[in-house]
């Protein structure tokens, strides 16, 4: 059934997953079901035996129960082994939290394995959990939680262990900042993935801007032109264009093309685990470093702007977010002489993200979205 619905579990893993014992404590009719009523009256928990008995292929539900260490919180979980540990959101959609990053940090003592069993890998930040904030006026607390995503990213990305992430399902937003600062990728071939804030008013501000910038400036033609990479991310992320493929994603630059792909979603963990194998001599990255123009590439990105709010393509608020992504991609108050940091981008991200989190037409994108699923353009 698993493998003809194409489902992450079948019905037996799940209620092995769930527990023999949490299980019955949870149902009361199951007369006249044999299988039911003989495993009431044995509580066997290894009911099931080996998954995938027809197959050696290693996959996180059939390691998980080895590990020597499980710590745990609201949203995430790490599986701590001898040579490695594993993070797995648990959250809905694994949509990530400031309890998600300290797990996340917390996983950085060993090589890191960052990878669900369920559907998604993330679809971003939890804009629930966002908005409480915001609508007690706590924007303090929303700034705390952007810089330690910040300060987790990059930890997962300078680790001197290697930290592989395998997506499979949404990998959007803040779920892609924390993939694209991870030093490797193995990606299953169904996944959707993009930096998609400018939907609900805001700008990446986890180190997407900064990392698409980096991706960008390595082509040939960023080299003759110092505003290519700029022009080329804000329009990726203005129109917050996905991709449905690691085909589609390695011409956007949302993969590299030295990334893994798996077809088959059960061989996620054993390549993960392979490259953290391959990898006994791993050397974190050097620092990356920017020069970008400042002003008048900024306003090349606005006459970009303009000209679509005059074809109505944008709207007011449209107009705003644009702006904002316009000042982070440009470098602010910059010149090409002048060499930024990554620190600095990361500042540049935070101060449009707090400035468009303050803002009700924001406020009102991210309401929409959450009541609606669709975007609000307004």
């Amino acid at each position: 059934m698993r493998l003809g619905f194409n489902w992450a579990m079948g019905p037996f893993e799940m209620l092995r997953s769930i527990g023999v014992k949490n299980f019955f404590e949870r149902i009361d009719d199951f007369k006249g079901n044999k299988f039911l009523e003989n495993l009431a009256k044995n509580m066997d928990e290894n009911f099931y035996g080996q998954r995938q008995i027809y197959t050696d292929i290693q996959t996180l539900a059939k390691v998980r129960p080895t590990a020597l260490k499980l710590d745990k919180n609201n949203s995430a979980e790490i599986h701590r082994f001898k040579d490695f540990n594993i993070v797995e959101f648990t959250t809905k959609a694994c949509a990530l939290d400031y309890d998600s990053m300290d797990a996340l940090k917390n996983a950085t003592d060993k090589p890191l394995i960052i990878i669900n069993e369920s559907m998604q890998f993330s679809a971003g930040v939890n804009l629930s959990y966002t908005m409480n904030f915001a609508e007690k006026n706590d924007y303090k607390s929303i700034d705390k939680f952007i810089k330690y995503f910040q300060e987790t990213c990059k930890t997962l990305k300078y680790s001197k262990h290697p930290v592989v992430s395998a997506p499979s399902g949404l990998t959007l937003g803040g779920g892609f900042e924390v993939l694209v600062q991870s030093n490797f990728v193995a990606s299953h071939t169904n996944i959707v993935i993009g930096l998609v804030e400018t939907m609900v008013g805001l700008v990446p501000a986890g180190g997407g801007c900064k990392e698409m910038l980096w991706r960008w400036f390595q082509t040939e033609e960023a080299k003759k032109d110092p505003d290519f990479a700029p022009l080329k991310v804000f329009d990726i992320i203005g129109y917050g264009k996905t991709a449905t493929s690691p085909v589609e994603a390695v011409p956007l630059k949302y993969l590299s093309p030295n990334d893994k792909t798996i077809m088959n979603r059960n061989g996620l963990f054993s390549v993960s685990k392979k490259i953290i194998e391959d990898n006994k001599d791993f050397k974190p990255p050097l620092e990356c470093s920017f020069n970008l123009s400042g002003k008048p590439l900024k306003e090349k990105m606005i006459k970009v702007l303009e000209k679509l709010y005059n074809d109505k393509i944008i709207l007011d608020h449209g107009m705003e977010v644009g702006k904002e992504l316009a000042n982070v991609l440009s470098g602010g108050n910059t010149s090409l002489e002048k060499k930024l940091t990554e620190d600095d981008l990361y500042r540049l991200e935070l101060e449009s993200f707090m400035r468009l989190i303050e803002n009700k037409k924001t406020q009102d994108r991210i309401k929409h979205t959450l009541k609606t699923g669709k975007p609000l353009v307004n």
